[in-house]
């Protein structure tokens, strides 16, 4: 059994200015490690966005590189167009799994906060 079992947290990062919303979701089902995924959304919550250069440049060039990244907060992962799922490291405590979570959005709020206007097209 993993050590991090018991972790379930959904986590929203509006940026109103760049007009995206980020919703990252962590649960645990007490057999493995925990379970990460991460989409956007407009900022009403409603309508995804994809990471596509149809719908914003910015977000399909960054969702290939915070992907990679995400293994420095202790997540294996990968992309498609609407989500981000990845796996946290299978010793991980609850602690540290909230440290790679903390991480996982300092990240983003260093590259969304710095936007003055939509990076949706």
């Amino acid at each position: 059994m993993s050590n991090n079992s018991g972790v379930n947290l959904n986590i929203s990062l509006p940026f109103p200015t760049a007009e995206v919303n980020f919703n990252i979701g962590v649960a645990s089902d007490n057999e493995g490690p925990s379970a990460f995924s991460l989409n956007a959304t407009d900022l009403s919550g409603q309508n995804a966005l994809h990471f596509n250069t149809g719908v914003s440049p910015c977000l399909a060039d960054w969702v290939r590189g915070y992907t990679r990244w995400l293994v420095r907060a202790g997540v294996r992962a990968t992309h498609d167009t609407s989500s981000i799922t990845g796996t946290f490291g299978e010793s991980m405590t609850p602690e540290q799994v909230l440290m790679g979570v903390r991480d996982a959005c300092d990240m983003i709020r260093q590259r969304f906060e710095l936007y003055d206007e939509s990076v949706v097209l």
